[in-house]
């Protein structure tokens, strides 16, 4: 379409010029086991490593809460 046209075919187009432009927030949750490639996913989705320096704790240092009988 014609950068001059005005209407209702053009409003996709118009939403994503300013969509790029303004820059826009959105949250992605992706969740599975341990070792399945979720951190390998989303690094590839941004083309960047996300989680380079990333350090986990042990799970064995996890205190867990005992239930109250």
């Amino acid at each position: 379409l014609d950068k001059e046209y005005v209407g209702f075919a053009a409003l996709p187009n118009q939403l994503h010029r300013k969509s790029v432009k303004k820059g826009f927030d959105f949250t992605l949750m992706v969740a599975g086991e341990s070792g399945l490639g979720k951190s390998t996913l989303i690094n590839s989705l941004f083309l960047t490593n996300l989680y380079e320096d990333r350090q986990l704790p042990e799970a064995s240092g996890f205190l867990w809460p005992k239930a109250e009988p």
